[in-house]
């Protein structure tokens, strides 16, 4: 009997594993989120690629940070004293995918009236930015919008999912995978966000956000089991 294999999942190549994971789940984990609207609201009252590259900047740095603690999480595992048939990073890589999993799922059903409380958190930050930026240079315009973008991003659930991504899966492609789903992202919001709610709302997203958390625990699960992430 052959091994399992599902492409971008189980059984394929690590690097397309960590791409696939991070593209989906950050893409997913993004629309909707603060630094979404922030980017979204900025871009209507700045210049849309100033806005795209300070927004995306801060979002890309961010994801080199995460990718960095899961790896400082993977290599702490390989120099326990103890040794274990049981790669603890897997496991907390699978814990907190889990997590993520089951609360984005259960926030699911009010997830419309908490994108509106995000929107509105970010249109507050958006206008004391934009008052000060009014007649800003574009490199001051960068900068504030990278400070900006990376302060709400800290410690946000896209921000912890990577570092758990990148514990389990090959890091490279988690950060080729999570950088492309953040450009996507932040393109759309940048691009006219709004628009999208008229082809998916943020119940929607968070569903599907939710259940691909819980297939990526799935398969991390998998993985241990058949011993398919070896150092």
């Amino acid at each position: 009997m052959g091994a399992l294999k599902i492409p971008g999942l189980v059984g394929d190549n690590q690097f397309t594993e960590g791409f696939v994971s991070g593209l989906l789940l950050i893409f997913f984990s993004e629309i909707g989120d603060k630094t979404f609207f922030i980017a979204l609201l900025l871009a209507l009252k700045q210049d849309r690629t100033t806005v795209f590259v300070g927004t995306f900047g801060a979002l890309a740095i961010m994801t080199l940070i995460s990718v960095g603690l899961g790896q400082v999480f993977h290599q702490v595992d390989e120099l326990l004293p103890v040794s274990t048939d049981v790669p603890l990073d897997d496991v907390l890589a699978c814990a907190l995918l889990l997590y993520f999993g089951i609360n984005t799922l259960r926030g699911a059903a009010d997830a419309d009236a908490k994108a509106a409380e995000e929107k509105e958190e970010a249109g507050e930050v958006v206008t004391g930015l934009s008052s000060s930026t009014a007649a800003a240079a574009t490199a001051t315009l960068v900068a504030s919008t990278f400070s900006l973008v990376f302060a709400a991003e800290w410690g946000d659930k896209s921000f912890l999912a990577t570092i758990a991504l990148a514990a389990a899966s090959d890091p490279a492609g988690v950060v080729v995978g999570a950088v492309t789903g953040h450009g996507l992202a932040t393109g759309i919001a940048v691009a006219g966000g709004s628009l999208l709610s008229n082809y998916i709302s943020e119940r929607t997203a968070n569903y599907i956000g939710g259940s691909l958390f819980l297939v990526f625990a799935a398969a991390t699960v998998f993985d241990i089991v058949t011993g398919a992430h070896g150092g």
